[in-house]
């Protein structure tokens, strides 16, 4: 869910010819046309953490070993 603040307390926006409006200067939504106009907005700023994308995991190269040395024939 995003929640996003504004210092305007009923901002009011367009999605899709739908109104949206803040209640007390702020909005939650989890609907992905939303979030998005939100992002552009100069007026709202988006107080929650998004979630992060999960990112590849790196594997790490094994240590090479030194070659094994050989006894002397002594």
């Amino acid at each position: 869910m995003a929640v996003y603040n504004s210092k305007y307390r009923e901002l009011k926006f367009y999605v899709d010819g739908e109104l949206h409006a803040f209640d007390g200067g702020s909005f939650s939504t989890t609907d992905a046309k939303v979030i998005a106009v939100l992002d552009k907005m100069n007026d709202a700023k988006r107080v929650d953490k998004p979630e992060p994308q999960p990112q590849p995991e790196e594997v790490a190269p094994k240590p090479k070993r030194a070659p094994a040395r050989k006894t002397s024939g002594k």
